[in-house]
């Protein structure tokens, strides 16, 4: 269920984190797979921006808050309607599957999935700015419903003919723009209040260079790491000029453990471009800073990086030179201790036959 929650936060996030600076969203993750009871039929994460604020499933039937150490299945105090919605949500969802399993000959025994995102996005005043759903079925998207206050915009899977007649579109038009829309941002609005020390943090991300050599050269990673939102102007320059990306391997932002992110850039750099000894810059603009964040990297020629190479055997030199003055320092100590026993064990026999020759 968990990995089935994961594919639909993929589709959502490249459509949530494109949003302008200051949107905020709410989302739905919703999965639907009939016929198991070893969990519910029916469950929704609900998403405040990219933090899971709620949960709801068929067994429950109730709006449960996102569990914490200190605050395990708790009920949100959001009244009835939210309910209501996501019943409406689940009955949807299964009429759709059991439209794909006839409208595709499906048969009835298996695993069958119905899936869907659905929500919606403010601007900074609070005024509604879309509202939106997204399906699949048996792992591919199937079709999708977009309004962005305007105008209503529909996209379906080719050989998708299940849907969408005039009927149809006029009910899921008033149906969205009606009733679920002002609910959405009535919902959004109520958790955006209650989750605001988080959606609206903002962290600085720290920034540096990782380099790393490899065959006929050297691996050169920019990362910025620790920042929120996530949202992100990750670039890397070669003496002050913009590196192609084709040139580059661009990662995901991805979470870290902490709650932050990271992401990063990288390039790789042949012998040649390492004895030009161009300088390369890491640079970074986020809703944290001010100013763009910099660091810079030299590229080092040939013959440094071939001395990186034998550093290890050169720290085995070293350590074994170090541990062989150790020893003689050990030893000479030894021998030194000895000689001044032997010194004082004759001073003491002197002493002895003195006082002999006294006594006589």
């Amino acid at each position: 269920m968990f990995v089935l929650q994961l594919m639909l936060m993929s589709l959502l996030l490249h459509r949530t984190m494109s949003s302008g600076t200051g949107r905020h969203s709410l989302w739905a993750l919703a999965s639907y797979i009939p016929g198991s009871a070893h969990f519910p039929e029916f469950t929704v994460v609900l998403m405040l921006d990219d933090i899971q604020v709620g949960y709801y499933d068929s067994k429950v039937d109730r709006v449960m808050r996102a569990s914490t150490a200190s605050d395990h299945e708790a009920e949100l105090n959001l009244g009835q309607e939210p309910v209501t919605v996501l019943r409406d949500i689940y009955s949807s969802m299964k009429k759709r599957l059991n439209l794909v399993k006839h409208h595709f000959n499906l048969t009835i025994d298996g695993v069958h999935v119905q899936q869907r995102v659905t929500g919606c996005e403010v601007l900074e005043d609070g005024q509604p700015a879309l509202i939106m759903f997204r399906d699949g079925s048996n792992g591919q998207d199937a079709d999708s419903l977009l309004y962005n206050m305007t105008h209503f915009t529909y996209a379906v899977r080719e050989g998708w003919e299940i849907q969408w007649d005039a009927l149809k579109k006029t009910s899921f038009q008033m149906l969205y723009s009606n009733i679920y829309l002002p609910f959405c941002v009535r919902t959004l609005q109520h958790f955006l209040e209650r989750e605001k020390h988080l959606v609206m943090r903002r962290v600085k991300p720290r920034l540096r260079f990782i380099t790393r050599q490899v065959v006929g050269g050297a691996q050169v990673t920019c990362l910025a790491t620790d920042f929120y939102p996530r949202h992100i102007n990750l670039s890397l320059l070669r003496d002050g000029q913009p590196v192609d990306e084709g040139e580059l391997r661009i990662g995901s932002v991805l979470p870290n453990g902490n709650g932050l992110y990271q992401v990063r850039k990288t390039l790789m750099v042949d012998e040649k471009e390492l004895q030009r000894k161009h300088n390369y810059t890491c640079e970074a603009s986020h809703l944290s800073l001010d100013n763009r964040l910099r660091v810079n990297w030299r590229a080092e020629s040939s013959y440094s990086h071939r001395v990186h190479s034998i550093s290890p055997l050169v720290f085995l030199l070293l350590a074994a030179v170090l541990l062989l003055l150790a020893l003689r320092r050990r030893r000479r100590r030894r021998k030194e201790r000895s000689e001044s026993v032997a010194t004082e064990t004759q001073e003491q026999v002197g002493e002895r036959e003195q006082s002999d020759d006294l006594v006589t």
